[in-house]
């Protein structure tokens, strides 16, 4: 990783985030935001105008496209879409699910595979000038939490919530904006 910090937003709002009775399928849904989810990224847009942005980075799924159209309107910065910040499927969610805040990092299986897919797509992300911006899902920021070995955050992220990475004295912390 090339950069000390960088910004990460989750997508807004989809129905699929608040249906009690959502099913989870081997592929994520490849859906829009709601009205809140697109209120929220409307919301947060002046902040992160505001942040010294270099580079947007982000999952190519419809509901982060939306939502970086949104929150960046007016920023003029190279944008890269990195497939590999693409949110995980079913399997793998409900494994992180039951894994709650866990590290160290799991040695095998579907998480690590998303873990190991979420680091190349950081890697591609934190090799961009920085500070970047990666709008991602959910799930990748269980995973960069988990990778970076974040301690005193949640790993679950609201919709639309900006938060800071940041390496100081060879260590990551991340604090909700």
């Amino acid at each position: 990783m090339m950069q000390n910090e960088f910004y990460f937003v989750r997508h807004g709002q989809t129905d699929h985030n608040i249906s009690p009775s959502r099913v989870r399928t081997d592929q994520p849904a490849d859906i829009p935001l709601n009205e809140t989810g697109r209120a929220q990224a409307k919301q947060i847009a002046p902040l992160i105008e505001s942040l010294p942005i270099q580079t947007l980075c982000a999952s190519p799924l419809r509901r982060v496209q939306e939502t970086r159209e949104l929150i960046a309107p007016n920023l003029r910065v190279p944008y890269r879409a990195i497939p590999e910040l693409g949110e995980c499927g079913a399997a793998t969610w409900n494994a992180m699910a039951e894994m709650g805040m866990y590290y160290p990092l799991p040695e095998e299986g579907i998480v690590r595979a998303f873990i190991d897919r979420v680091q190349k797509g950081l890697n591609e992300a934190l090799a961009q000038p920085g500070p970047t911006l990666i709008i991602a899902h959910g799930g990748v920021h269980w995973a960069l939490c988990c990778l970076l070995g974040i301690q005193d955050h949640s790993w679950s992220v609201p919709n639309c919530a900006p938060v800071h990475f940041v390496q100081k004295e060879g260590k990551w912390m991340a604090k909700k904006l």
